[in-house]
């Protein structure tokens, strides 16, 4: 199957590059189950991909504890911090990344996690994120502005980082997420957005989800870069 072609990679990265949403399912049931809530995958779907700050106020909308969003964030601080040292690659995401920097491909993170967060998930993870240099935008980055996805400003701001301006030229940018709101965000960039979604999100949303990604896989092991006018893999 051959797709618009591109020249330039937006990557997102909990859940899509690194196995780090389990993690927060987790952390955020342990601060819930004081008062009989529990993060459903109804109410994580809305949270993925957000800044955390937007992400706690939604969650403490939805289950209605009596937290406040600096209460909820510091209490979830201490075990996703622990988490974080621990993450891990998720299946293709070294292949595709060696892949694309061997070729010299144009190549960006746009990350709703706070820079304090990226720089634990990352330190013992130089080989996934080297190559990236400073190619990496952060939900708590000032050019943002505070907004977060499924706000597109996230991948308008990383795609400059790369010289990409104007709808013209972002239309050849390719982005990875696993988040419908980040699908949403993408797409509002104006876009090419594949989809790598958690089973379980896919379910939750049905079929009727209108997100409208360019293409959906179960893995980024299902990628073939030579569908998008990318250098295929040796």
């Amino acid at each position: 199957m051959t797709h618009p072609q591109v020249n330039a990679v937006i990557f997102d990265m909990d859940g899509l590059l690194i196995d780090s949403e389990a993690m927060y399912t987790r952390v955020s049931n342990e601060v819930l189950k004081p008062y009989g809530k529990e993060m459903t995958w109804e109410i994580k779907s809305q949270l993925m991909g957000r800044p955390a700050h937007d992400a706690a106020r939604i969650l403490i909308e939805l289950t209605g504890v009596p937290l406040t969003v600096e209460e909820v964030l510091n209490q979830s601080s201490a075990g996703l911090e622990r988490a974080f040292k621990e993450v891990q690659p998720l299946p293709g995401v070294m292949k595709l990344v060696k892949h694309l920097e061997a070729h010299k491909i144009p190549m960006a993170i746009a990350t709703g996690s706070m820079k304090k967060n990226f720089l634990i998930k990352s330190a013992h993870l130089p080989h996934l994120f080297d190559p990236f240099g400073d190619k990496i935008l952060c939900g708590d980055d000032p050019r943002l502005e505070g907004k977060g996805k499924p706000d597109p400003t996230i991948f308008i701001e990383s795609a400059k980082m790369l010289g990409i301006t104007g709808e013209e030229a972002r239309s050849k940018v390719l982005v990875f997420e696993d988040g419908a709101p980040g699908v949403m965000a993408a797409r509002a960039a104006g876009m090419e957005v594949v989809w790598i979604p958690d089973l379980e999100l896919v379910k939750t949303l049905g079929d009727e989800h209108g997100l409208n990604p360019s293409h959906t896989h179960e893995s980024l092991e299902a990628f073939q870069p030579e569908a998008w006018g990318l250098p295929a893999y040796a």
